[in-house]
């Protein structure tokens, strides 16, 4: 009975730590997985110069261009993910246009200005964001005309009231290739996304690779994480005690 009473003690002790460990454990989400799985985001191509255009319907000598044409890949996913920026005018030279041509049709002309690509998510709950970034652009001119960063917003992109504000991650005067770390507080229900400015959509695209992503919800001071505390040395003092006496007893035979 006394030896029955003390694994009771002693695993409710050992199952509260447990407990404990896997609340630490999971504080901390790391990878592209969860809420913020390849499905969870969405990319989105576009212009602020000429909101209005519907690109899928403009075409040259009856071909179809494509809308600019930033995109994300997941494939390494939950381990990183790969967002390249627009080049627009590489359609144009495959029709044998460029964005200086004379010839080039004025309806198409908006191919050749700033556009944004953002792959974007929503964050569920009020948490630190943080991110490695390898950052390279093969346009001759250098970073300068693809800068790369961070955009947050009360509205997706897509989103006539869309909002927000971009964070510039790299130096537009260094070099084709760089690198960093990176970490953002975003609130719960707010848009978060990677995002390439692109200045003029010709002269080779920009790629950066995100990884060692993580997630750290922020618990709002009036809803503190329910966890069981921690036996204090008093308690464990107590439970080896009465350990001891109940092994007392039953070796007294009493």
């Amino acid at each position: 009975m006394a030896n029955a009473i003390l694994r009771t003690v002693i695993g409710a002790l050992v199952a509260s730590t447990a407990v404990i460990g896997s609340a630490a454990q999971s504080a901390t989400a790391q990878g592209f997985t969860g809420s913020f799985a390849p499905e969870q985001w969405e990319l989105f191509n576009s212009s602020p110069a000429f909101p209005n255009i519907d690109n899928s319907q403009i075409t040259i000598n009856n071909i179809p261009l494509a809308p600019f044409n930033g995109s994300v890949d997941f494939t390494n996913a939950p381990d990183s993910l790969t967002l390249v920026g627009s080049n627009q005018s590489a359609i144009l030279e495959q029709l044998g246009f460029s964005c200086n041509s004379p010839d080039l049709p004025v309806s198409v002309l908006f191919l050749c200005d700033t556009s944004f690509t953002t792959v974007f998510v929503t964050v569920p709950e009020t948490s630190i964001l943080s991110f490695d970034w390898d950052y390279t652009t093969a346009d001759a001119l250098g970073p300068a005309f693809d800068p790369f960063g961070f955009a947050l917003g009360n509205f997706p992109p897509t989103d006539p009231n869309a909002d927000g504000s971009f964070t510039e991650l790299i130096d537009r005067s260094g070099s084709s290739q760089q690198s960093g770390t990176a970490s953002v507080e975003v609130a719960a229900n707010q848009i978060f996304g990677f995002q390439f400015g692109t200045a003029d959509n010709q002269g080779g695209r920009a790629t950066t690779i995100i990884s060692q992503f993580q997630v750290r919800p922020i618990n709002p001071p009036d809803e503190p994480v329910s966890v069981p505390e921690p036996m204090s040395a008093v308690a464990i003092a107590a439970i080896t005690g009465l350990g001891l006496r109940l092994s007392k007893t039953a070796r007294s035979g009493k």
